[in-house]
């Protein structure tokens, strides 16, 4: 083990990352033998997180939502991110954090698509967003390949585009931001209002603060003790 490259001894160590990785994609292949959404629309309509049903009393939307995926790609875009991220977080900040912080990128994910998204939403997409911005907040000049960005400036580009795409979507009819997405729409970009980014920015969010919290001053008992000296100095 000690000579395997640092990345890939961590990835083979992430236990945690490895089993949310294992749990989303058997659940996406149990509903692929059902025929997928088409076959399986009960499971999404009752799990996936829709305004209407949230506030009618299906609260549970607003966590379970997460596990479902509507195909490979997605499934496997959102797993891929969950098992390296993941396992960069749980090296620097144990499993713990990385279930915490996974959590609460989906749950605000949730909180933000019921504030500004629309129509049904699934995937771990609030969570993996949430590494995302962890790690970038943790590890901010880390390099972010194959992309030529530190984590800290993609992080932000992360964080403005999903807000700015949250906001000019046409079918929330806000006034100005509305009239940018119809011109979105009229390149023929209209697919782009599809991708839930009012989650995404939701997620991020939540790992950008969640990093910030990690990182905030500690008081400790030396700390306390030099406050005191400097104090009976004066």
């Amino acid at each position: 083990m000690a000579s395997l490259p640092t990345h890939l001894r961590q990835l083979l160590q992430a236990q945690f990352s490895w089993g949310l990785f294992a749990l989303i994609l058997g659940i996406h292949f149990c509903f692929a033998q059902q025929g997928g959404v088409a076959g399986s629309l009960w499971w999404y309509e009752t799990f996936g997180l829709r305004r209407t049903d949230f506030l009618s009393g299906k609260l549970w939307q607003i966590g379970s939502y997460g596990l479902l995926h509507g195909d490979v790609w997605h499934v496997g875009m959102n797993g891929l991110l969950v098992l390296m991220i993941g396992a960069r977080i749980e090296h620097m900040a144990g499993s713990a954090v990385m279930l915490r912080v996974t959590v609460a990128g989906v749950l605000s994910g949730g909180l933000f698509h019921l504030l500004l998204g629309h129509g049904l939403l699934i995937g771990m997409s609030g969570g993996c967003m949430a590494l995302l911005l962890m790690l970038a907040t943790l590890s901010p000049q880390s390099r972010m390949m194959p992309l030529p960005l530190s984590a800290k400036n993609l992080g932000v580009g992360i964080l403005l585009a999903a807000l700015i795409l949250a906001l000019i979507n046409p079918a929330l009819n806000f006034p100005v931001f509305s009239q940018a997405g119809r011109a979105v729409e009229s390149y023929g970009l209209g697919a782009w209002f599809q991708i839930g980014h009012a989650c995404h920015f939701g997620g991020a969010l939540a790992g950008l603060l969640y990093g910030r919290w990690i990182l905030r001053p500690r008081i400790t008992l030396e700390s306390l003790r030099r406050e005191r000296a400097r104090r009976e100095a004066e």
